[in-house]
Order: structure tokens, then C-alpha cells, then sequence
């Protein structure tokens, strides 16, 4: 116990000094003739650890007094100039990239050179030897931007037995069901581990949810007023007969009634909490990250199944001192994407990837019911290790899906040991409602180092961390962690009473 309170203190008094000592350098990088904001632009320091710059261009890079003597600021971006300069020169600021100028002979003889099915096909065999396997530890920072809308929520009861359950109940509570719903989810942390998800570890530092709370509250009001209502009509004999249209299903009334009993104290259920957050952000760092790669495959349908794509090559650039090949992609035939590959020309590896669907990639409409799952685009970005192999430095995932439910819904309460005509109550309603969902992922990884086996066997998770919640935006939460500078809507956000 005492080696265990001195190691705490320890751990307590370096996360002290570095707070106390640590500095934060913000800046936004631009374009030089365009004045156009860079994003996705490599920040990093000469030690290796560093970060990425936001889709407006910003970032935010914290580093300790020690480093400033010696350490050097660099800032790279395909097709751009590579920027350096000490740390101890570098100020709050604007830093401006300079397009990299490329000899128009290069472009003519790369393109005479370049077989593109070729290259393809090397980047598929050069998986296992060009890019990190194996074990390491990543330390990153997750952000989640979701947002939901009603197009449409609307109710109209044809018939109510029960008495609470009228138009004017409807009417008034979905008045108080909010139309729009946004909300920001964020964690900084270690991952250890390799692409097996079940040899995984996370450690968590910080957590963040920024959500609307009167929202939720309502909803959570709403379902409050349901069960009240419900509990108050129904015999714990009953059962439900669901229908709407030809589609029915039963719903038994103890599913209405919560008979656990509560015997956890209050240490206990913190506890369990805590367990249960650190294994739902490990499940989703790694289910992110463990996508890229599959069976030492590069796990993208457009890698996997090229030939129902249509690939050239578009340009010839610079990454760093890198040349890296441009290939331009679009469907050839049913295929769902279009997009970008990015190739290192000397070891014929991908290094980055974009794309976004052209058509809807499911769909379908039946008996009033809809769904579409109508957007889906992807970033991912690797950087090169002090190994000269390749690992991931950011990843962005977007998705959109609407769905809908116009039909009449009928629901009807049944008695199994009332003699008679059985049915108890019922309700009949037509429901239309239209919503649509749009989630955006990104993932950072600041820092890749390789370890071993035991390394990772040794380390053992502590469920220590539980997300703060807030209802706008504090630029001070983060203050001593680097994270993906947050954006104007983000900057923006606030819950208006």
C-alpha cells in the first residue's frame, strides 16, 4: 500500500510540474498565395510527438519550457514547402505553407512511368512490411459531432380508450420534443495494443460530453409521463398486441414494470460506471482503428475490391522530401465511392486515402417505413515512424442516415384470466415521423511507439475516468493536453435556457 501511495504521489507531483510548466502554442496555417486555411497539416516536434490541424486550419500544440531551448517546430502538408523553426521563435500566429513547386518534367516522366494496376497491386503485397503490426502504444484524442433532426413527428389518434392518451396530450408533449439535437463527445487517452481487439488496452486521462441537458431532459421527462400513464391502466396480468398494418408483435406487460431490485452501494455502482465508460471508448477507438486493417489487409472496399474502380493518375506531389503519386478513383459500373489515393513513390505505399459515397449505399421502402443510409466519407492519414514504417495519424469517419414512419399503429391491451372479451384498452393512432442523423468520428494519434508483448500484458487497465458534463464550450478543459482544435460550431456551442 505504501509503495502504491508513493508511486501516487509521484505520478500526482509530475502531472503538476508538467501543468505548471507546460506551454500552449495556437496558430492557424495557410495557404501563402491563397490565404485559404490548410487542413490536416502534420504539426510536430523534432522528439517526434506532434498533431494535426483542424479542418479551418487551427491547431493547438502543448509542449514543456525544457523543450523550447532545443527542440524544433515543423509543420508539413502534401504538396507544400516543409516549415521548421524553433519552438522558442514560434508565437501565437498565422504560419503560411508555400506551394511546393514541381519540375513539369518530373510530372510527364511519372506518368510514363507509372502502371497504375501495378502500383495498386504493391501497395496490396507491401501491407506487412511498410506499415506497424504490431504491438504499440498510441497516445490519441477522440471527438464525436452528431447531430439529429426531426423533418417531421406528427400524431393524429383516431381512437383512445384510455383517457390520458388524447389528441391534446399528443399535441402538447410533442410541442415539448425539441426539433434539433446536437452533441460533442471527446476523450484523450493511451491505446495499447495490436490490431487483434481482443488485445487491447485503454488508459483514459480526460472525458467530455457537451450535450444539451434540457434536451435530454425532456426526452427523459417524456418516457417518465409514458411509464406513469401505462402503469396506472395495465393489469400486471396484460399483454400488448402491437399492429400496425399487416406487421404486428407483442409486447408483454412486465416489460412496462422494473422488478430489479437495486442491492449495489453507492461505491459500487460508481465503479460499475466507470468500468462499463472505459470498455465503450475502448470499443470505440479500436473498432476505428482495427477497420483500417484486416489479416494485414488494408481494409477499404475501394483497396479490396479495385477492380469495380476506375483509377488514374490525376497529379505528382511532395510529402516533405516524400514524391507521392496522385491516383483519382470513380466507380466502374455499381461500385459506391469516388475519391483520392494518396502513394509513396518510392516505397509504393498508401499513405493517404479520401473518398465519399455518390449514391446511397442502403436504402429501402416498405408498408410506410424508410431509411437511407445516404452519406458516408472518410480521411485517413499515416505518418512514418522513426522504424520507416507507417502508422495512422488521423482518421475521420462521417455518416448520415434518415429514416421515416408514416402508417397507422394500433395498440391494444389484452387480459389472459379476464373472462370474456379479453381486450382492455386500445389506442389507434397515425404516426408520421421523419428524422435525420449525421455523425462525424475523428481520431487523432499524437504519438506511435512499438513495444513488446510483455509490455502490453503488463499494463493493467484502471476504470478511473468519467465524462464531464457541460453545456457550452470551455477552452480551458483540455488546457495541458493536445487535442483536435475544436471548431467555430463547437467554439459556439451553448445550451440557451
Amino acid at each position: 500500500m505504501k509503495k502504491s501511495l508513493s508511486i501516487f504521489y509521484f505520478s500526482c507531483l509530475l502531472l503538476s510540474s508538467f501543468l505548471n510548466h507546460a506551454q500552449e502554442l495556437n496558430a492557424v496555417i495557410l495557404d501563402s498565395l491563397s490565404q485559404n486555411p490548410i487542413p490536416f497539416a502534420s504539426i510536430y516536434l523534432k522528439s517526434g510527438t506532434g498533431v494535426v490541424s483542424n479542418e479551418e486550419g487551427r491547431f493547438g500544440l502543448y509542449y514543456t519550457e525544457q523543450q523550447s531551448p532545443s527542440d524544433s517546430l515543423f509543420i508539413s502538408c502534401m504538396g507544400y514547402e516543409t516549415f521548421g523553426i524553433q519552438l522558442k521563435e514560434a508565437q501565437d500566429s498565422i504560419f503560411y505553407l508555400s506551394p511546393k513547386s514541381i519540375a513539369l518534367n518530373s510530372i510527364i516522366l511519372s506518368n510514363k512511368a507509372v502502371d497504375v494496376q501495378q502500383l495498386l497491386n504493391q501497395i496490396k503485397d507491401n501491407i506487412s512490411e511498410k506499415y506497424e503490426l504490431g504491438y504499440t502504444r498510441k497516445k490519441l484524442f477522440f471527438r464525436e459531432t452528431g447531430n439529429s433532426e426531426f423533418k417531421t413527428l406528427n400524431v393524429k389518434i383516431k381512437k383512445s380508450s384510455i383517457e390520458e392518451f388524447n389528441q391534446v396530450f399528443w399535441d402538447s408533449t410533442l410541442q415539448k420534443v425539441p426539433r434539433k439535437n446536437e452533441w460533442f463527445q471527446e476523450f484523450a487517452g493511451t491505446l495499447y495494443g495490436d490490431l487483434d481487439k481482443e488485445h487491447q488496452k485503454l488508459e483514459l486521462y480526460k472525458a467530455l460530453d457537451l450535450e444539451n441537458k434540457k434536451t435530454s431532459a425532456i426526452f427523459k421527462n417524456i418516457e417518465q409521463i409514458f411509464d406513469t400513464i401505462l402503469k396506472e391502466n395495465i393489469k400486471t396480468t396484460s399483454y400488448f398486441k402491437i399492429r400496425s398494418g399487416i406487421i404486428g408483435g407483442k409486447v408483454e406487460a412486465d416489460d412496462f414494470t422494473n422488478t430489479k431490485q437495486d442491492t449495489l452501494s453507492k461505491e459500487e455502482k460508481d465503479l460499475k460506471k466507470k468500468e462499463m465508460f472505459l470498455s465503450w471508448k475502448k470499443q470505440t477507438a479500436s473498432n476505428l482503428l482495427n477497420n483500417i486493417f484486416e489479416k494485414e489487409e488494408l481494409n477499404f472496399s475501394v483497396i479490396k475490391k479495385s477492380s469495380k474502380y476506375t483509377f488514374k493518375l490525376a497529379d505528382f506531389t511532395y510529402l516533405d522530401d516524400t514524391p507521392v503519386y496522385i491516383l483519382q478513383f470513380e466507380p466502374d459500373g455499381n461500385a459506391d465511392f469516388a475519391g483520392k489515393i494518396y502513394v509513396d513513390a518510392d516505397q509504393m505505399t498508401l499513405i493517404r486515402l479520401e473518398y465519399k459515397n455518390i449514391q446511397n449505399l442502403s436504402d429501402f421502402s416498405l408498408f410506410g417505413l424508410s431509411y437511407a443510409l445516404d452519406l458516408q466519407e472518410l480521411i485517413v492519414q499515416f505518418k512514418k515512424l522513426s522504424n520507416g514504417k507507417y502508422s495512422l495519424e488521423y482518421l475521420e469517419f462521417t455518416n448520415g442516415f434518415k429514416g421515416g414512419f408514416d402508417r397507422p399503429l394500433v395498440i391494444t391491451e389484452k387480459n389472459k384470466v379476464v373472462k370474456g372479451r379479453n381486450k382492455q384498452n386500445q389506442l389507434k393512432m397515425d404516426l408520421n415521423v421523419k428524422s435525420h442523423t449525421y455523425q462525424k468520428f475523428q481520431l487523432v494519434v499524437f504519438e506511435t511507439v512499438p513495444i513488446s508483448q510483455d509490455n502490453f500484458e503488463a499494463y493493467e487497465e484502471n476504470p478511473s475516468v468519467l465524462p464531464v458534463n457541460l453545456t457550452e464550450y470551455d477552452p480551458q478543459f483540455w488546457e495541458g493536453y493536445s487535442i483536435i482544435s475544436p471548431n467555430k460550431a463547437i467554439k459556439a456551442f451553448k445550451v440557451i435556457e
